[in-house]
């Protein structure tokens, strides 16, 4: 096994991680006010939903921006290199924003259109930060 294969497999395996909750809750918050009665149980699940992906998300984009230099190196990882880290660090943002900025006003506002439209936007931009990290990744993995 190379060192470039060895080097992109736990990025890409964080990249996934983040990929794979990002998605989880993008489909869950529609799902839970669907068959969840009551707005009270509602938000609590919604916390709890969004109280994981987010610490997930912050996780795997800090480990990513960790792996992405060489110890003792100026240089950065060959995977890393272009515009990876910037979809990482929409990642960071978006997560922090959704989850202590817009998301609980919308729970204390649960009728307001313009928060709803906030939460879903930020939710698909978090989405398509996560996915154009794996995508990124998943072109310096050789084919088997």
């Amino acid at each position: 096994m190379s060192q470039g294969t060895a080097s992109v497999k736990v990025p890409m395996a964080l990249a996934g991680l983040w990929l794979l909750t990002a998605s989880v809750s993008v489909l869950a918050v529609p799902f839970t006010i669907a068959t969840v009665p009551g707005w009270h149980t509602i938000t609590r699940y919604l916390q709890m939903v969004s109280g994981v992906q987010t610490w997930v998300s912050i996780a795997a984009c800090v480990g990513l921006l960790m792996l992405s230099r060489r110890k003792h190196s100026e240089s950065e990882e060959e995977w890393a290199q272009g515009a990876i880290l910037i979809y990482v660090l929409g990642g960071v943002i978006s997560a922090v924003l959704l989850n202590y900025g817009v998301f609980p006003q919308w729970l204390a506002k649960s009728a307001s259109l313009a928060k709803q439209a906030q939460v879903l936007a930020l939710m698909l931009l978090h989405w398509c930060c996560a996915w154009l990290t794996w995508h990124s990744l998943r072109r310096h993995c050789p084919q088997a």
